[in-house]
């Protein structure tokens, strides 16, 4: 999985870039909405995308759009489109009749993954990747949602210590101990292969 950062301010571009690394992804950096979508078209790897949204030329909702529609294949079978971060400067109680304001709720509309606003809180950033990679393209194109099973279990672990309930706890840890376990075995299996 590989992220690529959008921005036409090269400094800006960079800084996310390095950034996203320091997160422990591997990351690559386009500074038009341009150079990304040839970036989108060779580079099957990439899964996400942290796009600024007011650029030069193709801006962050039209490259949003483009990649929508761009064919990308493995071996595997068809990929999904890339998921989106649109980052922003601008605000919604700005004019509602400001162009660049009606392209913001345009990206709303088409369902962007996430709209964070500059400066960016790097937190929330960690946070919305970390989200966004559990839910990223399998190799064999398919999505698979790990966001969803893990909430479920940090949910439980909470309410079992709330309840403070040490016979659920055992029994949990045991539960767990065997499914972890069991994705020890798979991953020993692809080892071998």
């Amino acid at each position: 999985m590989k992220i690529l950062v959008v921005d036409d301010v090269g400094y800006t571009c960079h800084f996310h870039t390095r950034l996203i690394e320091k997160f422990g992804y591997s990351a690559c950096s386009a500074t038009s909405g341009y150079e990304a979508l040839n970036y989108l078209k060779t580079d099957n790897d990439i899964s996400i995308v942290v796009t600024d949204l007011m650029m030069r030329g193709m801006d962050g909702v039209d490259l949003f759009q483009e990649a929508q529609n761009l064919e990308r294949f493995t071996d595997e079978g068809e990929l999904d489109p890339p998921q989106f971060v649109l980052m922003t400067a601008l605000r919604m109680q700005k004019n509602s009749q400001d162009k660049d304001v009606q392209r913001l709720k345009l990206a709303k509309e088409l369902g962007v993954g996430k709209i964070m606003f500059k400066p960016l809180d790097q937190d929330e950033l960690e946070q919305t990747l970390k989200d966004m990679a559990m839910g990223a393209p399998t190799a064999a194109g398919k999505s698979l949602d790990l966001y969803t099973p893990t909430q479920s279990l940090k949910d439980a672990v909470k309410e079992i210590i709330d309840s403070g309930n040490a016979g659920a706890a055992e029994q949990f840890v045991e539960c767990l101990t065997e499914e972890v376990d069991s994705l020890k075995k798979f991953l020993s299996t692809l080892e071998t292969v």
